[in-house]
């Protein structure tokens, strides 16, 4: 309607209403002056309520009184007795009731106009939160929108009318002839389906999920009503944790593998059934740690300091790691792998490297190095130092560990490594692509640096 559009607008400046009050009066005092015989009340009508409607009840009630003392005196001027008697007094006193009851009527429409664009304005806010739009489809074809609506699809309503054929025509090819099928329904006046999922391509190129929530006909006229909800953010989530499902599949997979040759090697070097055991545990029980710290990555990364650390801190010896290098996130895999790596060099320290004389420490450091002509490396060190005299075979070479650090974990990443076994302390060395080893976004990150 128009008054509840643009009523309010007139409202926001009262001293306008206030002035046109003013000049309506004075308008209807020329008027009467110069029309003499016109009749003394009837100008003054309009008078008080185009006042009352454009300036609100209070200068509506100022209009009314001036309105009642200007009718009540040239109706009296107009009269051949100068006394008044019963009759006039009714007759004045009729057209101020008149009057009040028209500030009444509009100050109860102005309450109901206000309630009205509260009520507006709440059903916008909660329709925006949502992601929700209203339509309308009226017979014959008409199609209406909300102003929510012309944003979710990209419209300016300012430019283009909403038709439905403009927005069958945006709706994605795939699933065109479902909406076509549900107009056709529409037409002959049978609802569609309650819910409908379907992709709608904007103007500006951007591809967006819509579902119409809900659909009502009213009556058998083909008069229908539907809310429309944007649903992208859910659908990119739905897929994630799809493809999250896949790769999680895929990883406990290759987890299983893991395990058993984790179990198979760690029998071959055990004397008893009580350290196979032992050992087992000791070694899922590292798997599991790893993958604690993949669950707060979203399965997806895992920081490396708090990889080392975590698997330090089973051991206590934490503060005896000095470790340096920039803040990287490495892949699912190579968490995985590393974080064995790091639990088999730590074992191997706290029973014959540096962890096992109060003097000893681990040196941990990392980088992102360009390759000449090639792509980015990734090289990691643990260097052990202070610790006891190493000797030729003290590193345990045919072990489980020394399959996990010079085979399975470089082999995962794509890369090669080296173990040394110095005076000073034994010397892991991986090197391996970046590609192979640092999460995406980590790669994007060292990729923009200068090397």
């Amino acid at each position: 309607m128009w008054i509840d559009k643009h009523l309010p607008a007139l409202r926001r400046h009262r001293h306008y209403g206030l002035l046109v009050s003013l000049g309506l009066i004075a308008a209807t005092i020329l008027g009467r002056t110069v029309l003499s015989g016109f009749p003394p009340f009837l100008p003054f009508f309009p008078v008080v309520l185009l006042s009352t409607f454009l300036g609100g009840r209070k200068v509506g009630i100022i209009a009314w009184a001036a309105c009642t003392l200007l009718g009540a005196y040239f109706y009296q001027t107009a009269q051949a007795d100068p006394y008044p008697d019963i009759r006039d007094c009714i007759t004045v006193t009729s057209f101020s009731a008149i009057c009040a009851l028209i500030v009444f009527i509009v100050g109860l429409l102005d309450q109901s106009i206000e309630r009205l664009q509260r009520e507006r304005q709440r059903l916008d806010l909660a329709l925006k939160a949502a992601n929700l739009a209203t339509w309308e489809l009226r017979p014959g074809g008409e199609l209406r929108w909300d102003d929510n609506f012309f944003r979710m699809v990209g419209i300016d309503p300012e430019k283009e009318a909403p038709t439905v054929e403009r927005f069958v025509a945006m709706v994605h090819p795939e699933d065109r002839i479902k909406m076509i099928e549900g107009r056709h329904l529409m037409n002959q006046g049978i609802p569609p389906q309650p819910k409908d999922e379907y992709r709608l391509t904007r103007p500006d190129g951007r591809v967006v999920w819509l579902e119409n929530c809900r659909t009502t006909v009213s009556g058998d006229d083909g008069h229908f009503i539907g809310i429309t909800q944007n649903i992208s953010e859910r659908k990119r989530t739905e897929m994630r944790i799809k493809m999250l499902m896949r790769e999680l599949a895929h990883r406990v997979k290759n987890q299983y593998s893991v395990i058993l040759a984790m179990v198979r090697e760690t029998r071959k070097q055990s004397h008893t059934s009580e350290e196979f055991e032992r050992l087992v545990h000791e070694r899922i029980t590292a798997l599991s740690r790893s993958h604690d710290l993949l669950v707060h990555g979203n399965l997806e990364s895992a920081d490396l300091l708090k990889l080392l650390f975590a698997h330090t801190d089973a051991f206590g010896v934490t503060d005896r790691v000095i470790a340096e290098g920039p803040p990287v996130s490495l892949t699912a895999t190579a968490a995985q792998y590393v974080g064995m790596a790091f639990h088999e060099l730590a074992t191997n320290a706290v029973k014959h490297g540096a962890f096992s004389v109060s003097t000893g420490r681990v040196s941990v450091t990392w980088s992102v190095s360009e390759a000449t002509g090639a792509a980015a490396n990734f090289l990691l060190k643990w260097e052990e130092q202070n610790g006891p005299t190493v000797g030729r075979g003290d590193n345990g070479s045919t072990g489980f560990g020394s399959k996990v650090l010079q085979s399975l974990a470089p082999t995962a990443m794509s890369g090669i490594a080296e173990m040394s076994c110095p005076s000073t302390g034994l010397i892991w060395r991986l090197k391996a692509p970046a590609e192979s080893v640092l999460f995406a976004h980590e790669r994007e990150l060292h990729n923009a640096l200068p090397i």
